[in-house]
């Protein structure tokens, strides 16, 4: 193929994700009369996972091991500071200490998307869930507790990372 293939395509965040979301939903949609929907909401998590988990081994493929949660929080930090998560995601930092970091999501383009096309429990499945998974694999100490989220129709994601002795 040519290099015509590396042009940057204009689109919006919101087309972006409303086209390659809706085209996964209804590849599910066309799926759940043969595989029980629930069943498929399983398989989606277990296929996200792993994504989640091949996403941060190759994030931290060239550096050295996170020892310690200050390590975790500034690689996280950076993550969340790229122009693409600033382009998808509102937050505040509502808690910070040497052992506990605490995000509020006001907004999240994935949960706007995926509430759009009515498929909140799909986008939990493929955004939200393998974030548990994804943590664990940047340190086993790290712990996710989330008691809401947007995608599930609350006012805000609380997520608080912790880390564990």
């Amino acid at each position: 193929m040519s290099d015509k293939s590396k042009k940057k395509l204009e689109i919006s965040y919101d087309d972006y994700f409303r086209t390659r979301f809706n085209g996964i939903a209804e590849m599910v949609r066309a799926l759940t009369p043969i595989m029980d929907q629930i069943e498929a909401l399983e398989r989606i998590k277990e296929l996200y996972e792993k994504k989640s988990k091949d996403l941060v081994v190759k994030l931290l493929k060239n550096k050295k091991p996170i020892t310690t949660f200050e390590e975790f929080k500034k690689i996280y930090t950076e993550q969340l500071s790229t122009e693409f998560m600033q382009n998808c995601l509102d937050f505040t930092v509502s808690e910070d200490t040497p052992k506990k970091l605490t995000f509020k999501f006001t907004k999240c383009l994935w949960a706007k998307t995926f509430l759009e096309i009515n498929e909140p429990g799909l986008g939990y499945a493929m955004c939200c869930y393998p974030d548990y998974t994804m943590i664990k694999t940047f340190h086993p100490k790290l712990k996710l507790v989330r008691n809401k989220t947007l995608m599930q129709g609350s006012d805000c994601c609380e997520s608080t990372y912790l880390w564990e002795e």
